[in-house]
């Protein structure tokens, strides 16, 4: 039972491994088939969203789910109307269906379908509506039917199962949202990484290992995230440090490279509100966030974003983000070939669908928009490394 409970507890971070748990649970009680669901009750009726199977089971799923596993199943019509079990309740098809009732006959047909024999089933609630069931089968040439050990055994691993499903919901959706998380830290335009407060690097979105692989100003090196040059060195690390010693309530800002002309990096550090760890390292630094902005780089903002949340033409939008790119009005003109004049009257409609009374508004309230965190790509891919102001 330990070893089978060992194994078990390994699925929620290793969900390959359920065909091989249950084939042992299959072999401990001597069964064909034994499987695992999450159910929906509503309607007066089961719905499976969630199955894992044993080995035997998972070779004949077609089979099995074109037979039993659908929604004509009588078993998932049980409990129509009567409360749900909320603790671990075990029974057998011949305890549930009246004798000689259709929807017996009907279940005892399929079983002898799938040359599958005597039946045990437990349950135990999940959350309100949401139910865990394990479905054990004995061979239709096994005269043997379930018994009192192996309805004790269910009862006792019913729990169990239902705290690994549970753990593997939690670390999937945890999963999820450190993805989406992930994904949304891409478009922000700037590097996001988490180190602790002695700058070992604990995690960096796509722009910020960028930064660090190709800054002149900080890099990661032996997986710490340090200031290259000797002046940014002392600064960097005391920003590192109050940010994961102290209760700061805002950002600490600081910029690296500030004398090497337009190889600058700024910085802005911000501490975690991380729960300690159960398990407290002493002397561990918390973790802390640092968000990393190279500003000599253009935006390349999305002229498709600007236009759709500024109502601008495809034209005027293209005008906007060359502008937001550091771009005047004669050089884009330039590299677009058209008339000067005509940029001009479309940076005049432009900043009336903004707005903006003038172009530098017009800049500041576009790079302040949605548009700098919508998906990159369509700019002018060739703008030059100019600041993102204009005159």
């Amino acid at each position: 039972m330990h070893e089978l409970l060992l194994d078990l507890y390994a699925c929620p971070s290793a969900p390959e491994r359920w065909p091989a748990v249950l084939d042992q649970l299959r072999d401990r009680m001597s069964a064909l088939s034994a499987v695992v669901q999450v159910l929906d009750h509503r309607d007066g009726r089961f719905h499976p969203v969630w199955t894992v199977r044993d080995s035997y089971s998972s070779a004949h799923w077609r089979e099995h789910d074109r037979v039993f596993n659908n929604d004509s199943n009588p078993r998932l019509r049980v409990g129509a109307g009567d409360p749900m079990p909320r603790h671990a309740a075990v029974t057998r098809d011949e305890d549930i269906f009246p004798p000689g009732s259709a929807d017996l006959r009907e279940v005892q047909r399929r079983r002898r379908a799938l040359n599958l024999g005597a039946n045990l089933s437990g349950i135990i609630e999940l959350s309100p509506g949401r139910f865990l069931a394990l479905v054990l089968h004995r061979s239709a040439d096994c005269p043997r039917p379930m018994g009192a050990e192996e309805e004790a055994l269910a009862v006792t691993l019913l729990p169990h199962l239902r705290q690994a499903v549970a753990l593997g919901e939690q670390l999937h959706m945890a999963t999820l949202k450190a993805d989406l998380l992930a994904d949304a830290s891409e478009r922000l335009g700037a590097g996001v990484v988490l180190c602790n407060g002695g700058g070992r690097l604990i995690w960096a979105n796509g722009s910020a290992r960028a930064i660090l692989a190709g800054s002149p100003v900080i890099r990661q090196s032996a997986g710490h995230v340090r200031a290259v040059l000797p002046a940014d060195a002392i600064p960097f690390r005391r920003l590192l440090a109050r940010a994961a010693g102290e209760a700061v309530e805002r950002p600490l800002l600081l910029t690296l490279g500030r004398m090497e002309g337009d190889a600058v990096v700024q910085v802005m550090a911000m501490a975690t509100r991380w729960a300690p760890a159960p398990v407290q390292v002493p002397g561990q630094p918390r973790p802390v966030l640092l968000l990393l902005r190279e500003p000599g780089r253009p935006l390349n903002l999305s002229p498709a974003s600007i236009a759709g949340l500024f109502g601008m033409s495809s034209a005027e939008a293209r005008l906007t983000a060359g502008l937001c790119d550091g771009l005047s009005v004669a050089e884009y003109a330039h590299r677009r070939g058209i008339a000067e004049g005509t940029a001009r009257i479309q940076l005049k409609r432009a900043l009336a669908k903004a707005g903006c009374p003038r172009q530098a508004e017009l800049v500041r309230r576009v790079c302040a928009s949605l548009a700098v965190s919508l998906t990159q790509g369509g700019g002018l891919a060739d703008a030059p490394r100019l600041a993102a102001a204009v005159p």
